[in-house]
């Protein structure tokens, strides 16, 4: 072969695209067949090593139904020990929530929380999202 040979090789661009057509598909499908959480990020301390939120009423049923919490990139499993009457700050009503956990976090500290709850299929959320149901 000469360099005007290699020059002129015929290149067939759609075999390229039906592989990219291909993966983008494979990929597609892979994702709709994922679940994933809703996440609901707080601050708390810990006091006697149980975590404290000041949880908006909004959020109350969702601190109820969460599955576990990520504190400082650890997971951990928690049960309510605490729920406090509704409360009034700066015409915002909240509740005091006491979550018990297993850890070793000092005490007082003040750590940034990250709840996660409602597992569903991303394909069931982007349903919910385009028909708003």
């Amino acid at each position: 072969m000469n360099c005007d040979e290699l020059i002129h090789i015929k290149y067939h661009v759609y075999h390229i695209f039906i592989i990219l057509v291909l993966i983008a598909i494979f990929i597609s499908i892979y994702m709709l067949r994922v679940e994933v959480y809703d996440v609901y990020n707080a601050i708390g301390s810990i006091k006697s090593h149980c975590l404290v939120l000041n949880v908006p009423i909004e959020h109350s049923d969702t601190i109820q139904n969460g599955e576990y919490l990520i504190i400082n990139d650890e997971k951990y499993e928690y049960e309510i020990k605490n729920i406090s009457a509704i409360l009034l700050s700066n015409n915002v009503s909240y509740q005091e929530v006491v979550l018990a956990f297993e850890n070793d976090i000092p005490e007082n500290s003040i750590v940034d929380t990250k709840i996660y709850y409602d597992k569903e299929k991303v394909a069931t959320k982007l349903k919910e999202l385009i028909y708003g149901g």
